[in-house]
């Protein structure tokens, strides 16, 4: 199990990070996604075969972009 973790580019509201976390949540392989609001950052626990940069363009796509760190 791996853990990445996004800076989170434009977080409105808190219904921003539920949003976000359940992008994250329905990739293959995503066990869990959480917002840090006070940090401005998203950690993802993923499985070993999940691509961050595959997370990346799913939460890009539906207009919250990220970076990794």
């Amino acid at each position: 199990m791996k853990t990445t973790t996004f800076k989170v580019m434009r977080y409105d509201c808190a219904s921003c990070a539920l949003v976000m976390e359940g992008i994250c949540e329905d990739t293959a392989g995503v066990k869990k996604a959480e917002v840090n609001p006070r940090k401005r950052t998203l950690t993802v626990e993923h499985e070993d075969s999940v691509r961050p940069e595959d997370v990346k363009k799913s939460l890009d796509a539906e207009g919250y972009p990220v970076e990794q760190l």
